[in-house]
């Protein structure tokens, strides 16, 4: 009758001494955003005629991804003395290259913003969109 829990018992130390012991789950990095860049955080979108349109999404932690623009790979985002600059990757031979661009931003509510690009006089008006989001 010993003999089938002392062979357990043996049996039992090794297993228990091959878990690691990793402790708690330490918690996820989180980028410090301002109350401003706090506004671009989500799924943003320009409507176009006939109703299409793309955007990016801007993630908290600094984060983007492009939204129905296959083109276009956005790598990063941040916001700072009223700009909204975009990291995008482009491909150039065997390397890819982040280029980041700023662009001034004028806030019109808490769903929509403009954007002017360098070179244009006309702003890109973006709209806050959590349905039908389609990462690229």
């Amino acid at each position: 009758m010993f003999k089938p829990l002392l062979i357990a018992a043996f049996l039992a130390v090794p297993l228990a001494a091959c878990v690691p012991d990793t402790g708690p789950t330490p918690p996820p990095v989180e980028t410090q955003l301002s109350k401003e860049a706090k506004y671009f955080v989500g799924p943003w979108v320009e409507v176009l005629l006939g109703g299409s349109g793309s955007g990016f999404e801007l993630m908290a932690d600094g984060t983007a991804k492009a939204i129905d623009d296959p083109q276009t790979i956005y790598s990063y985002w941040r916001f700072a003395d009223g700009r909204l600059y975009l990291t995008t990757a482009k491909t150039v031979g065997n390397a890819i290259k982040d280029t980041e661009t700023g662009h001034r931003v004028e806030i019109i509510d808490e769903t929509s913003f403009r954007l002017f690009t360098k070179g244009s006089d006309w702003p890109r008006v973006y709209h806050y969109n959590n349905a039908d989001v389609k990462l690229q």
